[in-house]
């Protein structure tokens, strides 16, 4: 065992036994979990993930049972509703939540779901479902463990960690954060040019037939995720803005033939200007800030989560101290 898990060990014990999860309050909370993609360790699109972006289908399905026993685990859809509308609430709830509308969710974190009657919110970037483009992060690794790949080829490259290790490919995704999508997907772009980098051969996300099943199923709700996951930062220009909002959710709609209000910011970001506009639109918004929404303090287009993935969140003790908040 390594110092940082010796230390980490009675840490998370302590946020396990006496995090806020364990107190009583006098009004309701809402713990909201955050998935992205759920894979086995033996799938190859594991190893071509970031770390912060996985949980194995066991470590999932133990979660749910660990959550259930702490929690009233609830439709988010449902919660929102019953507390705008002043119905009654439990004390202590939590709703699972997952981005992005990856293949995986339907293929390895659905049949869970069923199994435990679990109701969760998928949030789907409408204009990516049903096609094989990739986001930007993924398509940088690809780039990355290009064999002809050489960051001096490409002067946005040259201060970023290269190789095909997992944490540096996170590494440089994270670096190339700081720069808007529309930059970011140009150099992209370059760069599989350059290499001859094309389309992959096989989706990565649902097809529509596969998302209008979950959107079927009362333990489902659908939400929103924009149209091609572009992040509301403030360089985002107002045109562009109102059409990853609006036409996401008009788009979801249509193809699903019924309503959809609840939305996700891509990456977490979002601005006021942004924030006034989703609230326009839907009923709910998801961040990406950690923190346990309290009924009399939230923000309904900021709900706040808690990510988890495999390396944080293997053991029943590791997911209760993430649940806790604690630093």
């Amino acid at each position: 065992m390594s110092l940082k898990q010796l230390i980490k060990k009675p840490l998370n014990l302590a946020a396990n036994y006496f995090g806020a999860h364990r107190r009583r309050v006098a009004e309701p909370r809402l713990w909201i979990m955050m998935y992205h993609r759920i894979l086995p360790k033996d799938d190859p699109r594991y190893h071509r993930e970031e770390p912060g972006m996985v949980v194995q289908p066991d470590t999932f399905a133990m979660h749910l049972e660990t959550l259930g026993n702490e929690f009233e685990l609830v439709s988010l859809d449902d919660w929102c509703q019953r507390a705008q509308q002043g119905g009654s609430l439990p004390a202590k709830a939590c709703a699972i939540t997952f981005d992005d509308g990856w293949l995986d969710n339907y293929e390895y974190a659905w049949p869970i779901l069923q199994q435990k009657q679990v109701p969760a919110t998928l949030y789907a970037v409408s204009e990516l479902i049903g096609t094989r483009q990739k986001f930007w992060p993924n398509r940088l690794v690809t780039i990355l463990q290009h064999p002809e790949f050489n960051s001096h080829q490409f002067a946005w490259a040259k201060q970023i960690p290269t190789g095909v290790d997992r944490e540096l490919a996170a590494q440089a995704i994270y670096q190339l954060k700081a720069f808007n999508d529309r930059q970011v997907l140009d150099w992209i772009e370059q760069a599989e040019q350059a290499l001859n980098i094309e389309l992959s051969s096989h989706a990565d996300l649902m097809d529509w037939q596969q998302l209008q099943q979950l959107a079927e199923h009362p333990l489902m709700t659908i939400g929103s995720h924009t149209c091609r996951h572009m992040r509301l930062r403030a360089d985002l220009d107002e045109e562009t803005m109102h059409y990853e909002v609006a036409q996401s959710q008009q788009h979801l709609a249509q193809k699903l033939t019924q309503d959809v209000a609840h939305f996700c910011y891509p990456n977490g970001d979002f601005t006021d200007a942004a924030t006034a506009l989703v609230a326009k639109q839907y009923r709910s918004a998801v961040t990406t800030q950690v923190g346990i929404n309290h009924l009399s303090t939230l923000n309904w287009h900021r709900l706040l989560r808690i990510g988890v993935h495999e390396d944080a969140s293997s053991s029943a003790t590791q997911l209760m101290a993430r649940v806790a908040c604690w630093p």
